[in-house]
């Protein structure tokens, strides 16, 4: 697509319908509009956030975070569809993430080189995960042995010095004892697709690990996990980093779903499962199905903390469904009715298939918050909508190593609606 041609309309009074099929909007429109509006400033990098017009903002700064997930969903949209420029989207970033993220000892950094200055701080364990999520996913896309060495070098750091005696990993970043469990979850994401790309070479380990940290360590008796701990793994006390983010439940379910299924590790399924059935307690999703836009995060009382009321959540949720959806048991027919419901709230609330904006936070009641949309949310939006379209229309039925290798025939509903994104 012509990125002098992209639409201008904000999407303040979003579409109302789903767009059918799905999985043509995904390729043909949506991610064409997003792969121009990354690189429309001609710039290293990609634009991080665009006005709610479309257009970029000025001066706008790089990341290493922003730049590892958009390399990342660039190549997963590459195994969607060969159209739509995701092959240059994606190596135009892993270049500016292999140069201007790198420091002179070859570690990442936190920010990007400027004005040819070195970056300076250390990747902290949040973009580290990303990276290695970015170049696992290039390499499934396009291959690389370059991109599997340095995929290496990131997991000889993770078993040596980052390794944590009481389990998990020392997040450079953090001062002090503090600990946040988010990083290790993308992590895990990471090994999963490693262990897909490269069997038998440490990466099944260190995603048992995770599962490990989760079961003995994150996870509590109610089925939640927090956000920040202690350097034992005892949720913090502190009032300002007490409670727990609603998608991050849903994000770890569908994880821990799809270990469950391609390494044959019940445990992890049945993790997942206490972590779905507590996020749709603390979002209040009923028989009635889901009402109001869901909390950002929750306290220990289970208590919506603040007004702001995210669109990634709802991705999550998607995900998480279609994973509970496929494990079949006796809440699969909810978690049917309940990705249905996620999927059109996504466009009703928030998405303008026309233009492929998005409204990224409402309040409680719905009204729109801010007036940026920041382009790390495709990070969540590419693989929702990918796994929606592949469990509703049998769309995708790819062997790339992104997926788990079976595709998903549309004349085949119980493996049509397997959303096993690699």
């Amino acid at each position: 697509m012509n990125p002098t041609a992209l639409p201008d309309r904000a999407p303040a009074t979003p579409a109302r319908a789903l767009p059918a099929p799905l999985s043509t909007w995904l390729t043909n429109r949506f991610l064409p509009l997003w792969v121009a509006r990354a690189r429309a400033d001609r710039r290293p990098g990609y634009v991080e956030a665009v006005r709610q017009d479309g257009l970029s903002l000025p001066a706008q700064p790089r990341s290493t975070l922003v730049t590892a997930r958009l390399v990342y969903t660039f190549s997963l949209g590459h195994a969607l569809t060969e159209g739509a420029g995701c092959r240059e989207a994606a190596g135009h970033g892993l270049a500016f993430l292999l140069d201007a993220c790198r420091r002179e000892d070859g570690r990442f950094a936190h920010l990007p080189r400027s004005d040819g200055g070195p970056p300076a701080a250390e990747a902290d364990l949040y973009d580290l995960a990303f990276v290695l999520l970015a170049l696992a996913g290039h390499a499934g896309a396009f291959g690389g042995d370059g991109t599997f060495a340095l995929a290496e070098g990131i997991a000889a750091d993770l078993d040596g010095r980052l390794t944590h005696p009481d389990g998990g990993y020392h997040d450079p970043g953090v001062a002090g004892s503090l600990r946040r469990q988010f990083p290790h979850m993308h992590l895990f994401e990471a090994f999963q697709i490693l262990a897909r790309l490269r069997p038998g070479t440490g990466w099944e380990r260190r995603g048992a690990a995770i599962v490990d940290l989760v079961e003995h360590r994150l996870i509590a008796a109610d089925g939640s996990i927090a956000e920040w701990y202690g350097p034992d793994w005892h949720p913090v006390a502190d009032a300002a980093r007490a409670g727990c983010e609603i998608g991050h439940q849903f994000e770890w379910a569908w994880l821990l779903h799809r270990h469950g299924r391609t390494a044959g590790a019940v445990r992890a399924a049945d993790l997942g499962d206490r972590l779905y059935r507590f996020g749709i307690a603390a979002a209040a999703i009923g028989t009635a199905g889901l009402g109001g836009p869901l909390p950002n995060a929750i306290d220990g009382a289970g208590r919506p903390i603040g007004e702001r009321r995210p669109l990634w959540p709802l991705t999550e949720l998607l995900r998480a469904s279609l994973a509970t959806e496929m494990a079949g048991g006796a809440g699969a027919a909810e978690a049917q009715r309940l990705a249905d419901r996620t999927a059109r709230l996504l466009f009703e609330r928030h998405l303008d298939p026309s233009t492929g904006l998005w409204i990224n936070e409402t309040d409680s009641n719905g009204r729109p918050m801010g007036d940026e949309i920041p382009l790390r949310v495709l990070y969540h939006l590419v693989p929702a909508f990918a796994a929606y379209s592949q469990a509703r229309e049998g769309a995708f039925a790819t062997d790339s190593p992104l997926f788990d290798g079976s595709g998903a025939p549309a004349d085949r509903r119980h493996l049509a609606s397997d959303p096993r994104w690699l």
